[in-house]
């Protein structure tokens, strides 16, 4: 076998692989989940959006919860941020972070508890943040 056949089958095979794994990582999907664990009878309005996608305003009573769900990109570069605000506060949080969540959030609902000191990730060992 000559050096340009083998050469030709290498090439060949390492772009197979790398266009079929990379539709299979451009189709992660990730559940976002957000409650309000703000306080008693305390309304918490949010609102989240991406460089590209604006999710709109919401309103959740105390417990109250919303999601979305979103495709993690290929290079897993993905970014959701959130405003979120209650009495006189006004906070911001990366809620959905590829690097951060992707492992975690994968195959689960990435549920976030916002409380007046952060949000908390409650999937797998629960993990509280500070805000942005």
């Amino acid at each position: 076998m000559s050096s340009s056949s083998l050469f030709s089958i290498i090439f060949s095979v390492t772009f197979v692989v790398f266009l079929f794994g990379s539709r299979c990582k451009a189709n992660r999907v990730v559940q976002v989940d957000i409650i309000n664990d703000i306080g008693s009878n305390i309304q918490l309005g949010l609102h989240c959006k991406s460089k590209h996608k604006d999710l709109g305003s919401q309103s959740l009573a105390q417990h109250q919860h919303w999601g979305f769900r979103e495709n993690l990109n290929f290079w897993e570069t993905t970014l959701f941020f959130c405003h979120f605000v209650w009495e006189n506060q006004s906070k911001w949080f990366d809620i959905l972070e590829a690097n951060r969540d992707k492992d975690i959030c994968e195959h689960h609902p990435c549920v976030w508890s916002v409380r007046p000191s952060g949000p908390c990730r409650l999937t797998g060992t629960e993990k509280c943040f500070p805000w942005n």
